[in-house]
């Protein structure tokens, strides 16, 4: 079974999701923390999160991340940095 949650900013999709992994034993996967993973390497390459190609480079992360521990608990507050959102914004609309 696959559930996704949607909605505006702040309206509590986040908790939603987990109370419902947790009713139903599935696994949770913030995607929030996706787009904001993309949105830090747009800034950490310095390029534009308006640009199609920047955003697209930005998706290969992972080793990055994993190198950082950026997706441990210490980390995932970087993430949510206004700035990072921001960015994460822009990247996910292209």
């Amino acid at each position: 079974m696959i559930i996704a949650v949607d909605g505006p900013t702040a309206s509590g999709k986040g908790t939603i999701a987990k109370a419902l992994a947790a009713q139903f034993a599935l696994p949770h996967l913030d995607t929030g923390l996706l787009y904001r993973a993309v949105g830090r390497q747009v800034q950490l390459n310095g390029g534009d999160p308006d640009d199609p190609q920047v955003a697209l480079a930005a998706c290969a992360f992972a080793d990055t991340l994993l190198q950082e521990d950026i997706l441990r608990s210490e980390g995932i507050g970087r993430l949510c940095q206004s700035g990072i959102s921001a960015s994460a914004s822009k990247a996910g609309a292209v």
